[in-house]
């Protein structure tokens, strides 16, 4: 809400909504001059409004710290005021229960009193399970069948030999029932899952329709269910990883040279390090690129005979939160292979900044990349000057920046580009304004979008 507790435009509004908080035009402490100068700015958003109850919540818990976390929140929805313009509403889909007060809050729980309350202190769903900043979450998934003792399994990271977590024969009772076991573990590496069944007869689907799924950071790595006696599936690499964000200031590009007439010469990198490379790559001729017979160039970071170094470069614009991409195998999007991907509001945080995603990918196979804005302006130009390239082996192959809700790049991993004015393999499609890259709605990235709060 704005000064006057008026619902701002830009802002969420459903039946979701519980309380609200100002959000318009609020001074926030920033910096200048590349970041040598302390000063404050106004800004507007959910960024904005969040802190401030997430603040109440402090206070108050503060003077009361054996309150539950569904005290806390009951006193916050109670105590909220209701703008005058909603009269008499107890709650409505633009402020919830009202604006957040922390006077009002602290007094309800100092005299203990919820009378009048719209309801009890809810029942709060368990803690979510996290890891620390540097690790990945690993999850297994088991769905019994109608003989849950029968099953067993291993994780195994084979980068180390350990393993990372197990589930001996008789760990599950309960048939038909889905279990979910969930480890924290370092970034990247490569792992096998060996999945055994006592009877032979696997998990699906002769005596009920039992699966397995293992999952790394919610994105599902392998999964299965009709086997005989065991199974083992195999996922991930040893090698680098995964990159972390580049320096605040993005480097300076170095200046564009003329196309070469042989196999270009790689540009200087530093020695291959697990993080990303923080200078900037020499920028790709500006004309076309397709297929070239000349020897492949090293990309900067090594890959496996029969791969190829895939390299997201990506500047984010003034609200880095909003961007996401995906990258899939195969040749249809509804079809594809999950191969790397990154979500709204946590991975990029830092706006005009620099962050580099180094793969690798299977040589001479298609692949899809989709970029998506959750406010459908692109990265590039309203809010910041945004951008992102993709490259094989050190060689760009599209550059963008300028989309709506999102764009797609369909290409063959081919380990070798040169210039010529009609790439082959290599097509680039952006979303209309109102439009879907996709023959129907069903699209994933759809259903994570409704679900996130547009600032």
């Amino acid at each position: 809400v704005n000064s006057n507790s008026v619902k701002a435009s830009f802002s969420q509004y459903n039946d979701q909504v519980d309380i609200a908080g100002p959000g318009v035009n609020v001074n926030s402490p920033t910096t200048s001059n590349g970041g040598t100068t302390n000063i404050y700015a106004e800004f507007s958003g959910t960024s904005m409004a969040s802190p401030h109850v997430a603040g109440v919540a402090a206070l108050i818990w503060s003077h009361h710290p054996t309150k539950s976390a569904a005290e806390i929140r009951l006193a916050l929805e109670c105590s909220a005021v209701m703008p005058q313009q909603y009269g008499n509403d107890v709650r409505n889909n633009d402020v919830g229960y009202g604006v957040v007060n922390a006077k009002n809050a602290l007094d309800m729980l100092d005299s203990n009193n919820f009378d009048g309350c719209p309801g009890t202190a809810p029942t709060m769903a368990p803690s979510p399970f996290s890891c620390s900043s540097d690790e990945d979450i690993m999850e297994v998934r088991i769905k019994t069948d109608q003989y849950p003792t029968e099953t067993a399994w291993i994780l195994t990271n084979t980068c180390s030999s350990a393993v990372v977590a197990e589930a001996p024969a008789g760990t599950y009772t309960s048939s038909n029932t889905e279990y979910s076991d969930k480890i924290c573990v370092p970034p990247g590496g490569a792992y096998s899952f060996f999945i055994t069944d006592s009877f032979g007869d696997g998990i699906c689907c002769s005596y009920g329709e039992g699966f397995y799924n293992v999952l790394k950071n919610d994105v599902s790595m392998i999964g299965g269910g009709q086997f005989g006696t065991d199974e083992t599936k195999t996922f991930g690499q040893c090698g680098p990883t995964p990159p972390t964000p580049a320096p605040q200031t993005p480097p300076t590009p170095a200046p564009q040279t003329p196309a070469p007439t042989s196999a270009p010469t790689p540009a200087p990198t530093s020695a291959p390090t697990p993080a990303p490379q923080t200078t900037a790559p020499t920028s790709a001729p500006s004309s076309a690129l397709t297929p070239s017979a000349s020897p492949s160039p090293s990309p900067s970071f090594s890959c496996p005979d029969g791969q190829v170094g895939f390299t997201l470069t990506l500047t984010t614009d003034d609200y880095p939160e909003e961007t996401r991409w995906v990258l899939k195998q195969g040749n249809q999007w509804s079809t594809g292979t999950m191969i790397a991907s990154v979500d709204y509001l946590t991975t990029y945080t830092k706006p005009q900044a620099t962050y580099i995603e180094n793969l690798c990918i299977e040589e001479n196979e298609t692949f899809m990349f989709r970029i998506f804005d959750k406010v459908r302006d692109g990265i590039c130009c309203n809010h910041g000057k945004g951008e992102y390239s993709l490259a094989l082996n050190d060689q760009e192959i599209h550059r963008g920046g300028e989309f709506n809700r999102k764009e797609q790049t369909k290409f063959e991993a081919i380990s070798s580009y040169s210039n010529t004015n009609a790439p082959p393999g290599i097509k680039v499609v952006t979303e209309p304004k109102g439009g879907n890259l996709d023959s129907s709605n069903e699209d994933e990235e759809e259903e994570l979008s409704s679900k996130l709060p547009h600032n």
